[in-house]
Parts: structure tokens; C-alpha cells; sequence
């Protein structure tokens, strides 16, 4: 399992479009990361976009390769940074360490409110937000987002992919209190949703009907990769709830910043949606270039 996990990890790195005529130098990032890991045994700061940072330690798979390939996800961060200004406001719902949080409110100076249900990883996303100075742009809830305001048990034992517990057998689980978009928020300022709960989608989109219908919303980058399959869900449904609200799908070249229809969900993968293609495009035209310290300081 750990060779496959290896050969997989190594494919991803040599693939990556940001990795392109690098590959060797984006290899010995991998390589000096893995030695000084295990050697030091400790956290590392990294320079990552523009001043921002982000902190890594061992097992931190929900950074590791933004540090091997500048962006991970390079065309939703990418949106998110060619899409995102000052002025607006940026949800990210299952925010894990932090990331797409880090892109909003560190490079482009957005206010933020994330949520990260599970407690020990929401340590470790205040620890991004302390690093990055980013206090006074970020509201960070350790809370779950779904239909119901309610407790629910979330795993503990899955990384970067727990989520709301199925399995009554398992004991490796976490109670935590769970919020709806509509109780809680009402959009009054353009605002961009991330949202990446493993599954759990169509339950945020239920407790959020009047938040997600609100024009002020314009954006949504959404994980729709056969997850739901957890909870019985399956990804049309989740697709359709979104559409209902005037949203559209799209896909999205970060290189020539175009942004073009699809006719469905990207499945396998996030897939990004707008209200307005043509205030979208504009957005990202007119957006200012970024500088990726760990892509070999790439300008896109």
C-alpha cells in the first residue's frame, strides 16, 4: 500500500501543469521534504502565494501538495484567486486546515468564515490563520454545516476525508454541533462558497435554501466526486439542487483565464459554478497576477 501511495504521489507531482519542463525540481521538493520530516521530526513554514504561508508537519496531507506543485487543485484555487477581491466574502465550508482559506484572506485580503468541524484539525487551521496574521479577516467556527441544527458524530480515523459517521460500530468518533447557512448567515456583499464535506453536500444545500438563493452568492466551488454514495446521495441530485438556484456549471483555464459552459458536473473532482458567466469572466480578467513560491515562483 505505501509503494502505491508513493508511485501515485510521484505521478501526481511529475503531471501537475505547474510541474511542466520542473519536473526534477519539483521531485527534489518532494524528496528534501520527505528526509527533513522524518529527520527533524517538526513543522516547517513555507512561503506559498504572494506573502502568504502555510504550516506542515508529517501526515499533513491536506498541504503536502501545494508544497510539491504551488496549488494542489490548481484550477478551483486558481478561481478562487482570479475570481476573489477585497470586497467580497469567502465561505469555506469544511475548511479543513485551511487552504482555500489562506488564498482568500492572506493573498487577497477577503474576509473569510470557515468551518472545520473536527476540533484537532481546527487547531491546526488557527495555527494557518495565527501564522498568516489573518485574525481580523477570519471568522473560523469549529461547528459542521448541514439540514439541522443538531449533534452529530463525526470520524476521527479518515485524515483529510472524515466526515459525518454512518457506521454505528465505529467508536473513533467526535459529537459535534452542527449549523445551518440559514440561521446563521444572510449574504448582504458578492460572497464565494467552497464547499468539501465528503459527501454531505446535499445537506448543507437543504439548510441553506434562502442563503444559497440570495444573488448576493456568485460563486460555488463544490466537491462532487461520488462521495455521497456514503449517505445514499447520488451527485445529479446535488447537481440539480445547486442549478435550481441560477447557478451554472463551468470550467475554468487559469492559463488564458478563459471561462467556458458544461453541460453537467465535473465528477471525480470539484467542479465550479457561477450565477453570471459574463460577470464572471470579467472578474477573472481584469484580477491581478499571483506569484507561486512553491511552483518555482510561477506568475498566472
Amino acid at each position: 500500500m505505501l509503494h502505491l501511495n508513493l508511485i501515485n504521489v510521484i505521478k501526481f507531482i511529475t503531471s501537475h501543469p505547474f510541474n511542466k519542463g520542473k519536473k526534477l525540481s519539483a521531485l527534489s521538493r518532494f524528496l528534501k521534504y520527505q528526509v527533513a520530516i522524518r529527520l527533524i521530526k517538526s513543522k516547517f513554514l513555507i512561503d506559498w502565494v504572494d506573502d502568504s504561508k502555510f504550516l506542515v508537519s508529517a501526515g499533513e496531507t491536506g498541504l503536502t501538495g501545494n508544497l510539491y506543485c504551488g496549488l494542489m487543485e490548481y484550477k478551483d484555487m486558481c478561481f478562487l484567486l482570479h475570481f476573489s477581491n477585497q470586497t467580497d466574502t469567502f465561505y469555506d465550508i469544511g475548511a479543513n486546515v485551511g487552504a482555500y482559506t489562506i488564498l482568500a484572506s492572506s493573498v487577497n485580503k477577503m474576509n473569510s468564515i470557515c468551518f472545520e468541524p473536527l476540533p484537532s484539525t481546527y487547531d491546526r487551521l488557527l495555527d494557518q490563520i495565527k501564522v498568516n496574521r489573518i485574525d481580523n479577516l477570519v471568522e473560523a467556527r469549529n461547528n459542521g454545516v448541514g439540514k439541522n441544527s443538531e449533534v452529530l458524530e463525526f470520524t476521527n480515523n479518515l485524515n483529510c476525508t472524515n466526515r459525518v459517521n454512518t457506521d454505528p460500530s465505529n467508536t473513533d468518533v467526535t459529537k459535534v454541533d452542527v449549523i445551518t447557512l440559514d440561521d446563521c448567515y444572510e449574504p448582504t456583499n458578492p460572497s464565494i462558497v467552497k464547499i468539501d464535506v465528503e459527501g454531505y453536500e446535499k445537506f448543507v444545500f437543504e439548510g441553506g435554501m434562502k442563503f444559497f438563493d440570495n444573488p448576493n452568492v456568485v460563486a460555488l466551488i463544490v466537491e462532487l466526486n461520488g462521495s455521497g454514495d456514503t449517505f445514499g446521495i447520488d451527485d445529479s441530485e446535488v447537481h440539480k439542487t445547486i442549478t435550481s438556484f441560477g447557478f451554472r456549471p463551468v470550467a475554468y483555464d487559469p492559463f488564458s483565464r478563459k471561462i467556458s459552459s458544461l453541460d453537467s458536473f465535473v465528477g471525480e473532482e470539484n467542479t465550479i459554478y457561477v450565477k453570471d458567466l459574463d460577470d464572471a469572466q470579467n472578474r477573472v480578467s481584469i484580477s491581478p497576477s499571483i506569484c507561486i513560491q512553491t511552483a518555482n515562483k510561477l506568475t498566472i
